[in-house]
């Protein structure tokens, strides 16, 4: 991978964010999750923080250790793909870079999108909810012993 600046696809972006909002919801912390799952920390620090992008085996053990179906991780995610402010500074899978509408180039870091996305999430927790918060049986399941 090139050094530099790299500005990720919106669908790496949000399913990054639907894998924070699933630990959140799970209340399970990044080495936590490196240990649950056997994705080593650093691997999974990397997915998280947008430098790499997860396969489908390192999905499907994450979304394990969280005792949540892959399915609704990535249903968030893809609601999460259709926000305004998460394709503000990202690029399409074409890779070509989506247009921020009121700024200039290079006016906001990545960082600085990430903080306004955490500031709405906060604001707005019921536009973001995961599936997981709405299900009825969340916690018999997670409690019910895997074999």
């Amino acid at each position: 991978m090139a050094k530099g600046a790299k500005i990720p696809t919106v669908e790496s972006k949000s399913l990054s964010i639907a894998v924070k909002r699933a630990m959140a919801a799970r209340d399970i912390k990044t080495p936590a999750l490196a240990k649950e799952s056997g994705v080593p920390y650093g691997t999974l620090r990397r997915i998280l923080e947008l430098n790499t992008v997860a396969d489908y085996e390192q999905l499907q053990k994450i979304a394990t250790a969280l005792r949540m179906p892959l399915s609704r991780i990535i249903a968030d995610a893809e609601r999460l793909a259709q926000d305004p402010e998460i394709q503000a500074e990202s690029v399409s899978t074409a890779g070509e870079r989506r247009p921020v509408d009121g700024a200039d180039e290079g006016s906001t870091t990545t960082a600085q999108v990430t903080d306004d996305l955490i500031d709405r999430i906060a604001a707005h927790p019921e536009d973001y909810d995961v599936a997981a918060n709405k299900d009825p049986n969340a916690r018999f399941e997670a409690e019910t012993p895997r074999d």
